[in-house]
């Protein structure tokens, strides 16, 4: 027998969980999980649609989105399909936001947000384009008889082969193309003005995006979303089985206290809901961080729902304050997909206060609403530890659920979420995250104009101060440290301003480091160079004690730092020279590293505490200028490092030049 072949899966798509979607033709019901109907037990097909396979319930809002595109692009007048159709979203990777529509198990094409134009655009597949085929009155050209069989094969539509066309057609545009007779044949990308085809004899007039081969359109039969609920209770009723009896078990295996991190957003309202089914009441904490970024519609919905799911008592809040991020971003500039410092200091350092606060021993475990369809980084495990909260074991009951599935448990358990969702809002989280869209940030500007000022402000402060171009703000590159290939292939950019924008420096920065070679035996080699600039002179005679031994120089006017053969010499203008003995390459990368990353900690704190727990001998603290140490008791365990944003984060570049600087020397 012949072995099977594999089927290759396309490359930069992400698989990160099985497609779980079926859909009964009989019935008109999309089927999560199982492959028989459970209304009527025929044997069901997969929904062909595109990996990550993450579909969602599209909302009212959605719906009024899709039509209008619909019209904008076509002229279509006609509502094809109604506020209450059951129409699904399927979210598919793009440079930002691109979903797949699926009508009653057809997929019938995609809206996608264009970063170009900062606007949505939609393109209707086959099954969409005969949905409206005598509807069109807007971007519709007509070929002659003798072009459609070349377009049916994938060709070009050419200009010879135009008969007539929309005189609005632009550039770009996605038209209709079609027959004498107004029948679809295929949908194409203009790549002309209409006005321009006339001067033109030869050449393409759109380019060939979809053809229509099967005009087959199956009668819709349209059923209501308390038809899906009902076809699925029975499976989402043994999903919950399973998901109860798995915290069950964890909790009897770990033997340790149990919280909800609740973030307002519909994951973690589901996994609190679980675990309300799963624990007694007295066993279980709610714990919520108010960031200072959160929406206000989020912290009144909070407040709501403790109330309403009986979980006020138990509710831990931890409130940050508003200017907490506001000052990190003018010390920082604006976080990064690619550079998330916020999450540390405005999300896991008040969680980890909230664990040693509430429980005695310091350890929980804490279950999330993570979910695998999510991100790559999320596929991996549904039982993990953040090394920056080491007391707490993160648990995700709803690790192998879709949002379609989050969403049907929703509805079959009549659970309130959070508002912000009927407004189209995909993900729920901090208002400022980077990790939003573009298409976010635009629902941002019309739903809150005050929020969305104050974000416009910052960064223009910061580009100013940095002198960075307009395109930082105006195409939304701020939301990354080092631009995505993907986003540069879309957007026209200078390489210019590129450099600039991904060379753009910190308040405090290494602006230098370089090896002196010694020419002389007797004299040792040394490292020299200089910080930007120093302002906590005075505190930094303490925490260089994180290095070494400190020696105060008052009369020189500097910092002498020694441990084993290596010293270093830090001057209040900023330069410093670290004087090398007998080492080796991975002892004095060290050594110059945890020097160097002292200054960055001290300049640059932002009163986190994450190291403070992480300290055993008690030796952190904060004076009127930020992080002391206090030499008497610190013993260079350098564990405080490991927690710090200011380590971890923010100078990923810094670390990277030091590991340079270091291999130049001749050990």
């Amino acid at each position: 027998m012949q072995e099977k072949k594999k089927r290759k899966k396309k490359k930069n798509i992400p698989y990160l969980g099985k497609n779980i979607l079926y859909f009964c033709s009989d019935c008109s019901l999309p089927i999560v999980k199982s492959d028989i109907c459970p209304k009527c037990g025929k044997k069901l097909n997969k929904i062909p649609i595109t990996p990550p396979y993450d579909v969602r319930p599209a909302t009212k809002q959605d719906i009024k989105e899709i039509l209008k595109l619909i019209k904008r692009n076509f002229g279509v007048r006609k509502k094809i399909f109604s506020l209450d159709d059951v129409l699904l979203l399927n979210h598919v990777g793009s440079e930002d936001q691109m979903d797949e529509i699926v009508y009653y198990g057809n997929i019938i094409g995609i809206r996608r947000y264009d970063l170009v134009y900062r606007h949505w655009t939609i393109k209707l597949n086959a099954y969409g384009l005969l949905l409206i085929e005598k509807e069109i009155r807007k971007n519709w050209v007509i070929v002659d008889d003798g072009a459609i069989n070349n377009i049916l094969n994938g060709s070009n539509a050419l200009i010879p082969g135009i008969i007539d066309a929309d005189r609005r057609i632009r550039k770009d545009n996605y038209i209709a193309i079609l027959d004498k007779n107004k029948n679809v044949i295929a949908g194409g990308i203009a790549k002309i003005n209409e006005v321009e085809r006339k001067k033109q004899a030869r050449g393409t007039y759109a380019k060939n995006y979809v053809t229509i081969k099967n005009r087959t359109l199956r009668k819709i039969k349209k059923t209501t979303w308390d038809e899906v609920i009902e076809a699925n209770s029975s499976i989402i009723n043994d999903i919950t089985k399973e998901a109860v009896q798995f915290i069950r078990r964890i909790k009897e295996e770990l033997k340790l206290p149990v919280a909800v991190s609740f973030s307002g957003g519909k994951d973690s309202l589901v996994t609190l809901d679980l675990a309300q089914k799963a624990l007694p009441e007295e066993d279980l904490k709610i714990f919520f961080v108010d960031t200072g970024i959160e929406f206000p519609q989020t912290v009144s919905y909070v407040k709501r729902l403790s109330k309403k799911m009986n979980f006020k008592d138990n509710l831990k809040v931890k409130k940050v304050k508003t200017k907490t991020f506001w000052n990190a971003f003018q010390k920082f500039g604006p976080p990064g997909r690619d550079y998330r410092y916020c999450c540390k200091f405005a999300k896991l350092a008040p969680i980890r206060e909230l664990i040693l606060q509430n429980y005695p021993e310091g350890k929980c475990i804490s279950l999330v609403g993570q979910r695998r369809y999510e991100s790559y980084a999320r596929a991996t495990a549904d039982i993990w530890q953040n090394h920056y909260i080491p007391n707490q074991i993160n648990v995700s009951p709803i690790q192998n659920w879709t949002a379609l599935v989050v969403w049907l448990y929703i509805f079959l358990n009549n659970l309130p979420y959070n508002p912000l969702y009927d407004k189209q809002y995909e993900r729920i989280g901090c208002w400022v995250c980077p990790s939003s869209n573009l298409a976010q940030f635009d629902l941002l500007k019309n739903n809150n104009r005050r929020l969305y000022k104050k974000l416009s402000r910052e960064l223009e402060k910061w580009r100013n101060k940095k002198k960075l171009p307009k395109e930082y703000i105006t195409k939304g590159l701020w939301r990354f440290k080092h631009i995505p290939q993907k986003i540069r292939n879309i957007l026209t950019l200078d390489k210019k301003d590129l450099f600039i924008i991904e060379k753009r420096k910190m308040a405090i920065d290494l602006d230098d480091i370089d090896v002196e070679e010694s020419e002389c035996r007797v004299q040792q080699t040394t490292i020299i160079g200089s910080f930007s600039r120093i302002t906590k002179f005075e505190n930094l005679q303490k925490t260089l004690s994180m290095v070494g031994k400190v020696v105060n120089n008052n009369s020189l006017d500097f910092i002498q730092v020694k441990k084993n053969d290596f010293t270093a010499f830090l001057y209040p203008d900023g330069t410093f020279k670290l004087r090398l003995g007998k080492n080796n390459e991975k002892k004095l990368k060290n050594f110059v590293e945890k020097f160097v990353f002292s200054v960055l900690r001290t300049e640059e704190c932002l009163e986190c505490k994450l190291c403070f727990d992480e300290c055993k001998t008690y030796s952190l603290s904060f004076n009127n200028k930020g992080l002391i140490v206090d030499p008497s008791t610190c013993v260079q365990c350098e564990k405080c490092f490991d927690v710090c944003p200011i380590y971890t984060i923010t100078h990923r570049n810094t670390k990277e030049k030091i590991k340079n600087t270091v291999s130049e020397i001749n050990f």
